[in-house]
């Protein structure tokens, strides 16, 4: 259970941080590498959390 609120969260500040890379286009590049990257995170925490669930 806990794995899948982490990968809640992460996908979330991921998709936050790239709606903050439209607002200040000035740091669009920072704000997209860790929306990326907290995107890939939460969808290999899902992946674990889904695995774990059928097992």
């Amino acid at each position: 259970m806990l794995i899948a609120v982490m990968s809640l969260v992460c996908l979330i500040c991921g998709v936050s941080l790239a709606g903050l890379s439209l607002r200040y286009p000035g740091r669009a590049a920072v704000f997209e590498r860790w929306s990326g990257i907290c995107l890939v995170l939460g969808l290999c925490l899902l992946g674990a959390a889904l695995h774990g669930a059928r097992t």
